[in-house]
């Protein structure tokens, strides 16, 4: 496997995307493009390390299974300048690293049709909000390229800040200073207290239409830091615009459980979370829109037993 990073900002230097690539074996005659996966990983858009919990070793789940995948740093408050985090900076990052996948595709094996996004807690607010604003007309017009190279395959959305209007009310019920939405407010909108307006067409719960892509909802109960029910406000606005999705809400995980493994001995299989049910979950909802007659085995299960 092929392990590389490069810079996507020639100005910048925080901006970053690395690539877990697949080389084309040369026992095969016709090795074919293959699916890619882009993880966000979380951070409060303080913090963006690939080398978390949920940056690379998601990365390599997903390329153990034969997908090209790739981690996007994008920019945060720790490592850009004032103003250098502030809507849409996080998105134009995401519409550059695509286009960067699209440029290198057919030396990276790549199958530009078939790039699945996932994004983990601020990282699935950005996920998010390229699902529901990919079309929107800002990606086009700043790379000059048809919105629709910028639509993900689908996005997998793990214990996402969904919603910030009900995720603003979850913070000041917890009443602390430091808690991480703030940061994400200063961040996004470059204020502690956005007016609901702004809030409002920030949620990715509160801005699908018809044209959003599939996708996967994963969260926790118990989350103390991102209320769950930005989650279900998403499934809700999903169901009502007719888009397909799963949502899996589990009792106890907290927030930050990643790949549902014990984050101080991760080899210990008797110390996985049950939430970590999400990634094979998530596997097969990311197949069925590859492969959509995958998913024609379970319909046919129903067709049966209606009859």
């Amino acid at each position: 496997m092929l392990i590389q990073t490069m810079k996507l900002l020639s100005q910048r230097d925080d901006v970053e995307l690395t690539a877990f690539l697949h080389k084309p074996d040369p026992f095969l005659k016709a090795d074919e493009k293959r699916p890619a996966v882009l993880v966000c990983p979380g951070g409060a858009y303080a913090t963006c390390d690939r080398h978390s919990y949920e940056g690379d070793p998601v990365a390599m789940s997903f390329a153990a299974d034969g997908y090209q995948a790739f981690v996007l740093e994008y920019s945060v408050t720790s490592r850009a300048k004032a103003g250098e985090t502030l809507y849409p900076a996080m998105l134009l990052d995401y519409g550059k690293a695509i286009m960067t996948i699209r440029e290198h595709a057919e030396e990276w094996n790549v199958d530009v049709t078939k790039v699945a996004l996932i994004g983990f807690s601020a990282g699935g607010h950005l996920a998010g909000t390229v699902a529901t604003q990919w079309n929107s007309g800002l990606l086009e017009e700043h790379f000059h390229t048809p919105s629709v190279a910028f639509k993900p395959l689908c996005a997998m959305l793990i214990y996402p800040v969904a919603d910030f209007v009900t995720q603003e009310l979850f913070r000041k019920e917890k009443g602390n200073p430091n808690f991480s939405t703030v940061n994400m407010n200063y961040a996004w909108f470059g204020a502690e207290e956005p007016g609901q307006e702004a809030l409002e067409n920030a949620s990715p719960a509160r801005t699908v239409t018809r044209n959003c892509p599939p996708v996967f909802l994963a969260a926790a109960r118990d989350d103390g830091l991102v209320d769950p029910m930005c989650s279900l406000n998403m499934a809700i606005s999903l169901q009502k615009a007719g888009i397909p999705y799963e949502l899996h809400l589990y009792e106890l995980g907290d927030h930050g459980f990643a790949l549902g493994r014990n984050l101080l001995q991760p080899w210990r299989e008797d110390k996985r979370y049950t939430a970590s049910a999400w990634v094979d979950a998530a596997k097969l909802f990311l197949l069925h829109q590859i492969a959509p007659e995958t998913a024609q085995y379970e319909r046919n299960i129903f067709a049966q037993l209606e009859n």
